[in-house]
């Protein structure tokens, strides 16, 4: 146990050096360009609701509680801790996406966020876009309740992901295809949660790992 709590503050200290490094140079390249409004196709078709950016919050806010309140219930601690990992890896993969292009802000009244712990308060930071931290994130949790409960909620599964999709877009906090580039990952990922398993269960020399 002990080697998986290293483990994630590992993580956890990769995320917060490049989350400070990325946020910046996000928000220096981005600051020129914020005043352009790009097309897109949510944008562009459905209507800008006042808030909605805040019950955006709360909708990914309420999930995540959800979340860890029935997995802590039926004591699959195991998979509490498997899905941080999931989430800490995603979060250095979507470090990527913000550097390699810089898009316009897509709210117009983004907040920077300077570190690490000032993204976790203000839910992000500016020109943080091509993928979606938010989105990465419900996908995965949209995952482990399919393990846990199995098949027969598909339907819920299905719903929760389009909700979420067109709050996180319908709010302007990101583009249409950071939640597609979102979707692409969290499945290329999970593709790989067997190897992924093997190798955390190797590093920390027991198979407390397992789905």
């Amino acid at each position: 146990m002990k080697k998986i709590f290293l483990f994630i503050l590992f993580l956890l200290f990769i995320s917060y050096i490049f989350e400070s490094i990325v946020n910046k140079h996000s928000f220096h390249k981005g600051s020129s360009i914020n005043h352009v409004t790009l097309p897109d196709i949510i944008h562009d078709n459905l209507p800008h609701f006042k808030n909605l950016q805040n019950y955006h919050d709360y909708f990914i806010i309420i999930i995540t509680l959800l979340f860890f309140i029935i997995f802590s219930f039926y004591k699959k601690f195991n998979l509490i801790l498997l899905y941080i990992i999931l989430f800490l890896i995603t979060r250095i993969i979507n470090y990527i996406y913000f550097t390699v292009t810089t898009l316009p802000d897509s709210s117009k009244k983004c907040v920077f966020s300077e570190n690490l712990f000032n993204t976790i308060k203000n839910l992000g930071s500016c020109n943080n876009l091509n993928i979606s931290g938010h989105f990465n994130n419900l996908c995965i949790q949209l995952y482990f309740f399919y393990k846990l409960f199995g098949i027969q909620y598909w339907f819920i599964y299905l719903i929760l992901y389009i909700l979420g999709f067109l709050f996180i877009c319908a709010s302007r906090n990101h583009y249409t295809i950071d939640c597609i580039n979102s979707t692409i990952v969290c499945l290329l990922l999970i593709s790989q949660i067997k190897p992924i398993i093997k190798i955390l269960n190797y590093i920390i020399g027991n198979n407390y790992f397992y789905l």
